[in-house]
């Protein structure tokens, strides 16, 4: 049985309609649960202050002035909040992110789960973020045509410039996808298995939530993503188990089923195939 603190823990206000984006700014604070997720990609910028996330157990640390990019569907939460200042956070669909047509590298990086920063930073993009936050507000379509152009040359200057990789992506995609119905229906099937993983679920429910048949849709997720459907649902599962016992006191059965595995052999088998260690010595290790 999934445990009902998973569903609290996605965050479905941060996800964006297809082919569009949100911004908006706050004070950065440790989070009230252990962690959170959203089926978009988040681009943050922080101004007086630095935080720390955790991703799975391992440490990310952003220093102020320094732009960052992450695919939000990883369980991911703030950990520790130095100095007190704002953060800005952009919030894009994956399908809007696909459209841009952005260097392949950088979109198969982030959508493997990777961690990226600038390599140095760039004096304009305090006062960048500071505007999108402000005119985000505008409600005028021609105001956020405007936002989304300028968000789009921002990450295409950071893929054309170069980039940090804060933490290395636990995924190996392959992203190739040509047409806006087949965005369309990657976007629709990545949120799917965003916010239903630790249901059981399984590549017929995909499918049939895209509107596609199960051979089609196998086929389309792993041209795109460059993984199969079922990998995908396991490598999250995994993301989301490594978090609660990174986090976390639960017995590792309820781990096991709070990530949406159905016994704990399996939990096991497939944390010994992807992690070649146990849950438990994993628990141990992040815990030192």
């Amino acid at each position: 049985m999934v445990d009902s603190s998973y569903f609290e823990n996605v965050d479905s206000h941060l996800i964006p309609d297809r082919n569009e984006f949100m911004v908006e700014t706050h004070a950065p604070r440790k989070f009230r649960w252990a962690y959170h997720h959203h089926a978009s990609v988040e681009v943050n910028f922080l101004t007086g202050c630095a935080i720390e996330y955790s991703f799975s157990g391992k440490r990310v640390r952003v220093p102020p002035g320094k732009m960052a990019v992450f695919w939000g569907a990883i369980p991911h939460g703030v950990v520790d909040v130095m100095g007190e200042g704002h953060i800005v956070n952009v919030y894009i669909s994956l399908a809007q992110l696909m459209k841009w047509r952005l260097p392949k590298p950088f979109v198969d990086t982030i959508v493997s789960g990777a961690f990226l920063a600038v390599k140095h930073t760039n004096s304009a993009d305090g006062a960048a973020f500071e505007n999108w936050a402000q005119e985000y507000q505008i409600d005028n379509a021609a105001w956020r045509y405007l936002l989304l152009g300028e968000i789009e040359m921002r990450l295409r200057r950071l893929a054309l410039e170069g980039y940090d990789i804060l933490l290395v992506g636990s995924m190996a995609p392959d992203v190739d996808v040509a047409g806006r119905a087949a965005m369309r229906y990657i976007d629709g099937m990545l949120r799917f298995i965003a916010d239903n993983f630790a249901r059981p679920i399984g590549v017929q429910d995909v499918a049939r939530h895209a509107g596609l048949s199960q051979s089609y849709a196998m086929s389309l997720f792993r041209r795109a993503v460059g993984v199969p459907i079922k990998a995908y649902i396991t490598r999250l599962r995994l993301n989301h188990a490594q978090m609660l016992l990174a986090n976390s006191d639960l017995k590792i059965i309820s781990v096991a089923m709070d990530s949406g595995f159905n016994s704990l052999s399996s939990f096991y088998e497939a944390f010994q195939t992807h992690e070649a260690r146990t849950p438990a010595a994993f628990r141990r290790e992040t815990r030192q």
